[in-house]
């Protein structure tokens, strides 16, 4: 139960600071950090795990270690970034020149649209295990064993307005770099946006649980 609280709280966070726009700039600092520091203790709490899936190596296990370093990577990068550009929790760390270089700017702003991304792909690995502990919590078990098919259009929904979030967010351009002040999701209120969000990190799962299922091996971890 305590990494199935610590990926929703790191979700909830993730989610509210690529809505930035819509929060005070200080209240984007702390969550970024307070993300980062979960990060942190979620690999901690992860370790054994994460050596475990080194040993005999398979084609999933190989996968599912690029996803997961990738993922590190990505938010090593946004922190690092983020820290340099800082201008209320660590104004003094890099230079004025530095805060305000716009390549720096860039890969703060679309390396976490890689990021949701890939935290879609890690979830679909986790998929079992974090959707049983979700039903566990909230005694839906039995429900989902009548209705599978409720939860199943559930998903498509969310993974459609997921795929209707990365045209209005503009997910290719965000990806390559280009220089966006805004995007038509940013004209959005704050509740919608998260949802084009969340919707996103959805439709990367469910495209890594059917891949998984398909083209992978049949070894679950």
């Amino acid at each position: 139960m305590r990494n199935f609280l610590v990926d929703v709280i790191l979700i909830v966070l993730f989610v509210a600071e690529l809505s930035f726009h819509h929060l005070p700039k200080v209240l984007h600092e702390i969550l970024g950090l307070a993300m980062f520091a979960l990060i942190i203790f979620h690999v901690a709490i992860n370790f054994r795990r994460g050596i475990s899936l080194a040993k005999k190596i398979t084609p999933r296990k190989f996968f599912f270690l690029e996803v997961d370093v990738a993922l590190l990577l990505i938010a090593a990068l946004i922190f690092v970034t983020g820290v340099c550009m800082s201008n209320h929790l660590f104004p003094n760390v890099a230079s004025s020149a530095l805060r305000h270089s716009m390549t720096l700017h860039q890969l703060h702003v679309s390396a976490p649209y890689a990021m949701m991304i890939l935290i879609g792909m890690h979830l679909g690995f986790h998929w079992r295990e974090f959707w049983q502990r979700f039903l566990n919590l909230f005694g839906l078990t039995e429900f989902y064993q009548r209705r599978k098919e409720f939860f199943y259009t559930a998903a498509a929904i969310l993974s459609l307005i997921g795929v209707a979030g990365f045209f209005l967010n503009r997910l290719a351009a965000r990806l390559t770099m280009k220089h966006i002040f805004s995007t038509p999701a940013t004209d959005l209120p704050a509740a919608i946006f998260m949802l084009l969000i969340v919707g996103g990190i959805a439709f990367f799962a469910v495209v890594n649980v059917f891949l998984d299922r398909k083209f992978l091996t049949k070894e679950r971890n």
